[in-house]
């Protein structure tokens, strides 16, 4: 997974802000929605971020990864991330 090229995310004190250029529109995360997208910035694919968010949080792991890939499903309906080449092939 990448961010499009049109997506720019900023860290706030009240959580991550997601700004996508293309649109003008606006999105702002949780805690856990900003480490969901620090992981995918730095390059983490869907099993690495369930691996590290479900050793970060307790909890049922099956219900943190279905939020996880629900989440991501969300960001990819918005345009905001993709998927990378070397997942697509």
């Amino acid at each position: 997974m990448n961010f499009t090229e049109h997506t720019k995310i900023r860290k706030e004190k009240f959580g991550t802000v997601v700004f996508d250029t293309l649109t003008e529109k606006i999105f702002i995360t949780d805690q856990i929605g900003g480490q969901i997208l620090q992981l995918i910035e730095q390059g983490k694919d869907l099993p690495e971020i369930v691996s590290t968010l479900g050793n970060s949080y307790d909890g049922d792991k099956k219900n943190i990864e279905k939020d996880i890939v629900e989440f991501t499903e969300q960001l990819k309906s918005s345009n905001i991330i993709c998927e990378s080449v070397q997942e697509q092939v």
